[in-house]
């Protein structure tokens, strides 16, 4: 299989960077995606999804081994389980627009204006999962809307939906813990 994935990269760099990131974490990606799935059939269809996702998009990956790679790995593998399970228990998600909208760069000022890096980081990893991973991949991860729509298994509009929303939740989580103190 991993003859099928090398074929997906151009790069040599590349190829020899998925080379080690196979190796090195496909057993914690299984593990990860199993415990979503609860069988290994399905768990070996996300985990390979995921493999695809992350061979379409190397250029996001730093170092092969890092901690920064391991998250990302794990949490490819989770949201192809996490898709496998919603089609195979027929859940459909509801794509919803509205008109409010948030820019980046408002959504930025509103956030550093009060908390600090590490703070905001913190909260993206308390948000809903459906939120978490595309602010994550966005905004932490530098990565576009497209390359996050391709390692979730998911369209680009609703990448966008869930980071627009994902913003409003934040803002929401942040104002509130400013108010307790």
């Amino acid at each position: 299989m991993l003859i099928f994935y090398l074929s997906l990269i151009d790069n040599e760099d590349d190829r020899s960077k998925f080379e080690i990131i196979y190796y090195e974490y496909r057993e914690r990606m299984f593990s990860a995606a199993f415990d979503v799935v609860k069988n290994n059939e399905d768990a070996e269809d996300a985990v390979h999804n995921a493999f695809v996702g992350i061979a379409n998009n190397m250029k996001s990956i730093g170092d092969a081994v890092s901690q920064r790679t391991l998250s990302y790995v794990i949490k490819a593998a989770k949201n192809a389980a996490i898709n496998i399970y919603n089609k195979n228990n027929k859940i459909t998600t509801v794509e919803y627009t509205d008109n409010v909208h948030i820019s980046d760069d408002d959504f930025f000022s509103k956030i550093f204006d009060k908390e600090d890096y590490n703070e905001v980081v913190n909260a993206i990893s308390k948000l809903k999962d459906i939120y978490k991973f595309p602010m994550y991949y966005y905004f932490i991860c530098d990565m576009k809307t497209k390359e996050i729509a391709s390692l979730l298994n998911i369209s680009t509009s609703a990448v966008k939906v869930r980071i627009h929303r994902g913003k409003k939740d934040l803002l929401k989580m942040l104002g509130e813990s400013n108010d307790d103190e």
